[in-house]
């Protein structure tokens, strides 16, 4: 099991907030699980989260700011991944049906970090399927725009050569649902373990109380 552990600052005093996850997508292990540790934030906000340019699963070209307006589940991951990235993002689906009205506040993305297989037709392909949000909207770009999108958002991804995969490769990477304001600013992350009713819950009170 790959497992992974990191640190960031926080705006705030003494505000910081550690996240240990790793998710291991190899094709050739089924015994692989995504492994997570207690979120913890303290005051403050999170350094998590900023600009970047990336392109959409239309091909159109967006940016963070695109998405301003509406509070955000983003989620980091890639198409081919065989089991964590659509558990992740059924988890998603199965919050924001739970969320009930709640959901319209919230935009669900999906953020690949495979520039070389993901392409805007294969990712309007991936956000169709079953489980996952309705309106998940699918974004990859070039390897620089990744790896920036990545930086921003505290992200790791590592390339794992798997011989057993048609083209040749994997990737262990943070497994992770990130929740952002109306304004990119981050709010809260959910792993693996949290189900789909806390996550409904907290989604709820937020659109309620704003915190």
């Amino acid at each position: 099991m790959s497992r992974i552990i990191f640190k960031r600052l926080v705006v705030g005093l003494c505000a910081t907030i550690t996240i240990s996850a790793m998710a291991a997508c190899s094709d050739n292990n089924n015994n692989l699980k995504a492994s997570s540790g207690q979120v913890t934030a303290v005051s403050g906000k999170a350094a998590i989260g900023g600009a970047y340019n990336l392109v959409d699963h239309t091909g159109k070209p967006v940016t963070d700011i695109d998405f301003h307006g509406k509070a955000q589940l983003i989620y980091f991951g890639f198409a081919y991944c065989p089991d964590i990235c659509p558990t992740a993002l059924q988890q998603m689906g199965a919050a924001l049906a739970l969320s009930g009205k709640a959901a319209d506040h919230y935009q669900p993305i999906f953020i690949t970090i495979d520039s070389e297989r993901d392409t805007p037709e294969k990712l309007a392909q991936y956000v169709t399927n079953n489980g996952f949000p309705d309106n998940l909207i699918g974004l990859t770009g070039s390897p620089e725009q990744l790896k920036h999108a990545m930086k921003v958002f505290k992200v790791i991804g590592q390339k794992v050569e798997d011989p057993e995969s048609a083209s040749g490769y994997t990737y262990d990477h943070s497994s992770i649902i990130y929740m952002m304001d109306k304004n990119g600013m981050f709010v809260d992350v959910f792993t693996h373990t949290t189900t789909p009713q806390q996550i409904a819950d907290r989604l709820i009170s937020y659109k309620k109380t704003g915190r």
